[in-house]
């Protein structure tokens, strides 16, 4: 196994070893361009995660699961393809969620 301070972390530093591994396996760059590809989907309006969410599971036949999805949009805001603005809409829970934006 990968030492942990060698890469960039995908697993919390206190998470159990079959963790660290599952993390080491995932392909986050798939997973970003997937996340991606659905904020753009929703144009000018940009996208909630419940909507991104949907739209993958539609789409992808519940190929991914959520916890998989939402690391990834601070990963595309950090790089530059996405952004918050502070809008937010209701979610399936009735909670505010910020409202995401592609800057492609």
């Amino acid at each position: 196994m990968k030492s942990h301070s060698n890469f960039e972390a995908k697993a919390r530093t206190h998470d159990p070893k079959t963790s660290w591994e599952a993390a080491e396996k995932v392909d986050t760059n798939r997973l970003e361009q997937v996340v991606l590809r659905a904020i753009i989907a929703h144009g000018d309006s940009g996208a909630t995660h419940d909507e991104v969410f949907t739209y993958l599971a539609m789409r992808f036949k519940d190929a991914f699961r959520e916890g998989s999805i939402t690391p990834r949009y601070a990963t595309l805001e950090r790089k530059g393809l996405i952004t918050r603005n502070g809008d937010t809409r209701k979610g399936r829970a009735g909670r505010s969620q910020l409202v995401m934006y592609s800057t492609k």
